[in-house]
């Protein structure tokens, strides 16, 4: 099974990626732990890319993140397409508890020496930047060209009900 993840930032993204890589027993890619470089700076394009399609020899793959310029050909491959269409209160909620939760730790699903941070500049990208009119043109092509493999989720209820009927039996916490 190919898996993409896809969706708003602080929208639960990684967190349900780790759960159906256990569910399905498939690798996990989280583009942001090889995007970044350790400080939050972004790695050359062409070697994440590189990687990104290096990762997709394999048969079974989740991969969680967009990056819209990278690797896209990862959408025709995919055999299912999540998309986190969150409200964007609900994502800054999931920004505020993940930096509460990792304070100053480095999370599994982003690079070495990244450790997790919520500034003004990240907040305004939560609520605005990444919601400009384009990047929600974006995950409604692919919801309209992928129609018979993508499924939408609004919130946590939705992703929850979904990995429950797929067999999930761990827990239902945000991480």
């Amino acid at each position: 099974m190919k898996i993409m993840v896809i969706g708003y930032s602080s929208s639960g993204k990684s967190t349900f990626s780790k759960r159906l890589s256990r569910c399905y027993d498939a690798p996990i890619l989280h583009i942001d732990r090889i995007f970044f470089a350790p400080n939050w700076v972004e790695r050359d394009k062409q070697l994440v890319e590189q990687e990104i399609r290096e990762f997709m020899k394999q048969d079974d793959w989740v991969i969680d993140g967009l990056y819209r310029k990278l690797a896209t050909e990862r959408f025709d491959v995919a055999d299912q397409i999540f998309i986190f269409d969150f409200n964007r209160f609900k994502c800054l909620y999931g920004a505020i508890v993940r930096r509460v939760k990792f304070h100053n730790q480095n999370r599994d699903s982003i690079a070495e020496g990244c450790k997790e941070r919520l500034n003004l500049s990240f907040i305004w990208w939560i609520l605005f930047s990444g919601r400009k009119k384009n990047s929600k043109e974006l995950l409604k092509s692919i919801q309209e060209k992928y129609q018979d493999k993508v499924i939408v989720f609004k919130n946590r209820r939705q992703t929850n009900y979904y990995l429950k009927s797929i067999g999930y039996k761990g827990p239902f916490n945000y991480e």
